[in-house]
């Protein structure tokens, strides 16, 4: 699965009340494994790929990126934490 998969799953799970972080998608997505030293966990090194695959999605309108509780415009820098939240797509019919 995709990060961008990953990331609409967990937000489809979370629901629209309850935004995520990229840290929760990452560590969903790379378990830590048996081996791994704290502190070194492959997930780590996800994190920029998945907050530029949430990015994404808000761009296409699919969850929205959180700063400080307030949705943030996707078109310009982003800097700092950011939450996401998963949009619920409209029923069809």
């Amino acid at each position: 699965m995709d990060l961008a998969a990953w990331i609409l799953a967990i937000g489809a799970q979370q629901g629209v009340e309850a935004p995520f972080s990229p840290q929760e998608v990452a560590q969903a997505a790379f378990p830590v494994g048996l081996k791994e030293e704290p502190g070194k966990e492959r997930w780590r090194g996800q994190i920029r790929s998945i907050r530029a695959a949430a990015i994404g999605l808000a761009r296409q309108g699919k969850v929205e990126i959180l700063r400080r509780g307030q949705v943030v415009d996707v078109r310009k820098p982003i800097k700092g934490l950011i939450r996401i939240r998963w949009i619920e797509p409209p029923e069809a019919g």
